[in-house]
């Protein structure tokens, strides 16, 4: 079969995480799959290969047509026997592939000790980054094979992945940047980011003494069926049948657009979404008193756990006389690191917080202890923005609203996104925020994240939350 230009691409990369895909039937499997022979045949077979491909669930890997039956058909052909017991394929050469599953997180025990060259996560957005983590932690070579990451996906945006593949995507239309395509960046992780560079990272290893690369390569192959020429031709109707789906699953499937997401029902319509983000150049910084209004508010994460807690919120909005310009950083994170990030957040020179500025902060159960935290931070940093804000009287204004937090949010919305009064900065942590607001949906629920717009309905309120702060002081003398 006749590998498409994006397949192509992917066979030839010397990326250590590679990501292959976007939109449906555009042969990600396949690729896959394919890529394993390599090290199975002709000059290149390697009888200690050890080659892993995984599916979420046991369903997704042996069901009709998945990929059990893909590999059976792709790999029989060169000799390779399959052994149900153990889901593995043993070539002629002694080179081995198997298949495996990790449903849930005690399916990861199944994997220790495991030495593994090439490692294929097939449907990545449907794994936790952690999962993922792990088995590339079993990733070690015996056989000279260089470990390799391989993953295939649909767009969801509301997966770890759309953050991770940020740089290779368009945050306007959710499409694959096509001149970024196979460019291959460098990224280290600490958690609970990924650090990106365009060049490796070398540094001193205090054991031995010698130099190593600190960085791990990745790239982002996009592609769609309109790239499979040989599936349009054995179905001509594939087509067809994935425009008869929702608005939403049509533009992820068809159209490979990452703007979409597994998760369905939102409280505003996409199109309000069109056009809203802008460079770093165009954030507006005040000139004269009173041109542009500063609002900064904290919605501290209530989670316990960084992996899985909730998101803490750092939200900057800038109202000018027409708009209000939004920057945001949403991560999960410790309380400590919430207090650290805030003074470096109000420190950035787009929005460096001063006199006249107004930052709030939500007090309701725990979460008043920041406001005491923040000051003693304050005490002992004195080089920071907020702290001379606050050293100099500023006060930092304590959120009580007794309103539910849906609430909340839609008064602090929607007049103004339905009036397309926002503009969101370009950077990964307001598109975080812009995909909680598309996700919306208004109904209660558990495992939902809203703490980036309840932040930022949090400062389209503050002024009144300030004059209800001093005349609650009043009331109380």
């Amino acid at each position: 079969m006749k590998l498409s230009d994006p397949q192509y691409r992917f066979l030839t990369s010397e990326a250590e995480w590679l990501c292959f895909g976007s939109g449906a039937g555009c042969g990600k499997t396949h690729i896959l799959t394919l890529d394993f022979l390599r090290h199975t045949q002709g000059p290149h077979s390697n009888p200690d290969f050890r080659g892993l491909i995984v599916r979420r669930t046991f369903p997704q890997l042996s069901q009709p047509g998945a990929l059990l039956d893909h590999c059976k058909s792709m790999y029989s052909p060169y000799g390779a026997k399959y052994n149900h017991t153990r889901a593995e394929f043993t070539f002629p050469c002694g080179a081995k592939i198997a298949l495996g599953t990790c449903q849930f997180q005690k399916n990861l025990d199944d994997y220790q000790g495991s030495q593994i060259d090439y490692l294929a996560v097939d449907e990545a957005t449907q794994w936790p980054l952690q999962f993922v983590q792990y088995l590339w932690g079993r990733c070690r070579s015996k056989s000279g094979v260089k470990p390799r990451l391989r993953l295939s996906c649909n767009p969801d945006q509301m997966s770890w992945l759309y953050r991770f593949l940020y740089w290779w995507i368009d945050p306007e239309t959710g499409f694959p940047i096509p001149e970024r395509s196979g460019v291959i960046r460098y990224f280290r992780y600490v958690e609970p980011e990924f650090i990106w560079y365009d060049s490796p990272q070398y540094e001193i290893n205090e054991t031995t003494g010698e130099e190593e690369c600190v960085t791990t390569s990745a790239t982002f192959i996009g592609a769609t069926l309109k790239d499979n020429e040989h599936l349009q031709k054995s179905d001509p109707g594939y087509r067809q049948r994935l425009e008869q789906m929702s608005e939403q699953d049509r533009q992820r499937f068809l159209e490979g657009s990452w703007l979409g997401s597994s998760q369905t029902g939102s409280e505003w319509h996409r199109d309000l979404f069109v056009n809203v983000y802008i460079p770093l150049e165009k954030f507006p910084i005040p000139k004269h008193a009173n041109d542009v209004v500063r609002m900064f508010c904290v919605d501290p994460s209530k989670g316990k756990s960084v992996k899985k807690g909730d998101y803490s919120a750092l939200v900057c909005m800038a109202q000018t006389s027409e708009l209000a310009y939004v920057d945001a950083d949403l991560k999960r994170r410790s309380p400590s690191e919430i207090i650290e990030d805030l003074f470096l957040f109000c420190d950035q020179e787009h929005h460096r917080i001063r006199s006249g500025d107004l930052i709030g902060i939500e007090s309701t159960q725990f979460q008043s202890i920041f406001r005491d935290l923040i000051m003693n931070y304050a005490a002992n940093h004195l080089e920071y923005a907020l702290s001379r804000y606050l050293m100099s009287g500023g006060i930092i204004i304590p959120v009580e609203d007794m309103l539910k937090k849906e609430m909340r949010i839609r008064r602090g919305l929607d007049k103004r996104l339905t009036q397309r009064e926002f503009r969101f900065l370009e950077n990964p942590g307001t598109t975080l925020l812009l995909q909680q607001i598309k996700q919306f949906d208004g109904i209660p629920g558990v495992g939902k994240h809203d703490d980036g717009p309840d932040a930022l309905a949090m400062c389209t309120q503050l002024p009144r939350y300030e004059q209800e702060y001093w005349e609650n002081l009043r009331k109380e003398k």
